[in-house]
């Protein structure tokens, strides 16, 4: 039996904060970082909460958030007991509420405790990860990213707001929506997608098309960064139910053994995903029909694809292979054998339409060190 989830409830558009207005909760436990309370992104959500109610913020949240982070997060929670959770923030902030919110019903389950659920709000503030309408958190653990996968860190509520895009700068513009294609083609070529995912997938796969460049290069316009936004919730929806694939997998390594940003690592790990997922080579030619490439046939569709690939990535000034970001061969050359074991136990590489051989991750993780 196969299942499909359509929660949380969305908000969207410049006016969709004033929902706040109407909750009718005593307390309230905002998770975020430095950066939303140095910018006054928190007093705007202050501002629409109920005047009369307790409210605590925990803005101890870094990028890629550490077990150290949800550990002095889940003192907040237990501690203060909130009705309501909100995760303001970019990705970090949201999967770090999540890990908080599942480890604070690990406890309760644990000792025996019933106490209801706190009410959940996702707030993202910038367009990639998708994490306001997805089960899944990742947290970092030393050199390893930890994917946790739970129906309870599902939000109930996603607040879209395009306000939040406008002064994002454009580093942070590319690797956020080069996420957000990530999560779309992952999700299409899924050994378990199915015709929901898929219509989700290929809109999100279109919009970032038509609008993610046009988005880099002018923030300020409010229609690009809206349906980035969108591109971004959809593609969420998509992958939380067919999951996604080794170019997930290889980003986690890569990503926390070298502090590269998430997108950026997806990003340019992309095209040689592409390349080696032959057993997807005919989705992907779909999705070159989609765009307007005409493909000839499956392998000249893929091909066609990957070059949009890689347009976009140097529209966005994104680096081809780790050795143009500057990465120590003899560094990585030593990590390769932490990296297959993080592969093959990431829950992202279950799905994956081709099954590779450590030869075969070896030979791939060359070329994305060395590129083309």
């Amino acid at each position: 039996m196969r299942e499909y989830f359509i929660k949380p409830k969305i908000k969207s558009g410049e006016d969709s904060l004033d929902c706040l207005k109407t909750l009718k909760y005593s307390s309230y436990l905002i998770v975020t970082d430095k950066a939303m309370v140095d910018l006054k992104i928190v007093d705007k959500i202050l501002e629409k909460l109920p005047k009369d109610s307790k409210v605590k913020i925990f803005k101890d949240v870094t990028p890629n958030p550490t077990v150290e982070i949800v550990e002095r997060g889940l003192k907040e929670i237990v501690y203060f007991s909130p009705q309501c959770v909100i995760g303001l923030g970019g990705g970090s902030p949201i999967d770090a509420c999540k890990g908080i919110l599942y480890f604070n019903l690990k406890i309760e389950d644990e000792l025996r405790i019933k106490r209801e659920k706190p009410y959940f709000i996702a707030i993202p503030t910038t367009s990639g990860t998708g994490s306001e309408v997805t089960s899944y958190s990742v947290i970092t653990k030393g050199d390893k990213k930890i994917a946790l996968a739970n129906e309870e860190m599902l939000p109930d509520l996603a607040i879209l707001n395009p306000e939040f895009m406008k002064t994002l700068p454009s580093k942070i513009i590319a690797d956020t929506g080069m996420d957000v294609l990530t999560h779309a083609l992952e999700a299409y070529v899924s050994t378990i997608a199915t015709p929901f995912t898929n219509s989700s997938a290929k809109e999100a796969i279109k919009i970032i098309k038509e609008n993610l460049v046009n988005h880099f290069n002018n923030p300020q316009l409010l229609l690009p960064r809206e349906n980035v936004q969108y591109a971004s919730c959809m593609a969420g929806i998509a992958f939380n139910n067919s999951s996604l694939g080794i170019n997930h997998s290889v980003a986690h390594s890569i990503g926390a053994k070298f502090h590269i940003s998430h997108g950026r690592a997806n990003a340019i790990i992309m095209p040689y995903i592409i390349e080696v997922n032959t057993k997807a080579w005919n989705k992907y030619s779909e999705l070159a029909k989609l765009l307007d490439f005409n493909p000839t046939d499956d392998e000249n569709g893929t091909n066609l694809f990957n070059g949009f690939v890689k347009k976009l990535k140097e529209n966005l000034g994104i680096e081809n292979s780790l050795k143009d970001l500057g990465i120590n061969f003899e560094e990585f050359k030593i990590k390769i054998p932490e990296i297959l074991e993080d592969i093959k136990g990431d829950i992202c590489t279950e799905y994956n339409p081709n099954r590779l051989t450590d030869e075969d991750y070896i030979k791939l993780l060359l070329k994305i060190y060395f590129g083309e």
